[in-house]
Formats: C-alpha cells, structure tokens, sequence
C-alpha cells in the first residue's frame, strides 16, 4: 500500500507533463497554419492579437475547437512514433 500511493503520483504527474507538451506542440502547429495561411489565404488567416489571445486561453477551452483538437491529435500521433524527441523538441 506504502508503494501504491507514489505510483499514483507518478502517474498524474507524467500525465500532466505530456498534456502540457501536447498542448505546447498544439500551439506550435496553429501558429505556423496561420503563418501558411496568410501566405495562401490571407482573407481567412488571423490576426497576431488573435492568435496570441487563442493560445492563452486555457487547455480545456481550447479543445473545444475542432481544428485544434486535430493538432493535438496529430502531436499524439507524433509522440507515439517517438517519444523521446517529442519530449525533447516540446519541453
């Protein structure tokens, strides 16, 4: 019981760290289609400001959004293929 209760912890804890990481690679990907899409489609491209005030909305708001909730679900897919790079590049 004594070895259960760190467990848990340990638990939580990592599964905030890679939360944080898909939240943070997220960011990344939304920022750089905005990047793309005001080279190719500035009319449905958004602003910095409104960028900026997107990503600091907090993580259970954001994923309320179908198209980010598909970022996250690509850097997902991108931890799973390696998980040591993917901790590295979004620590």
């Amino acid at each position: 019981m004594n070895k259960l209760i760190p467990l848990i912890f340990y638990i939580i804890i990592s599964g905030c760290s890679n939360h944080n990481k898909f939240e943070k690679c997220a960011d990344s990907m939304f920022l750089l289609t905005n990047e793309l899409m005001t080279k190719r489609m500035p009319s449905e491209a958004k602003s910095s400001e409104e960028i900026f005030a997107f990503n600091t909305k907090l993580y259970n708001e954001k994923i309320k959004y179908e198209f980010y909730l598909a970022l996250v679900k690509i850097c997902e897919i991108e931890y799973s293929k390696d998980p040591k790079k993917f901790s590295e590049d979004y620590e």
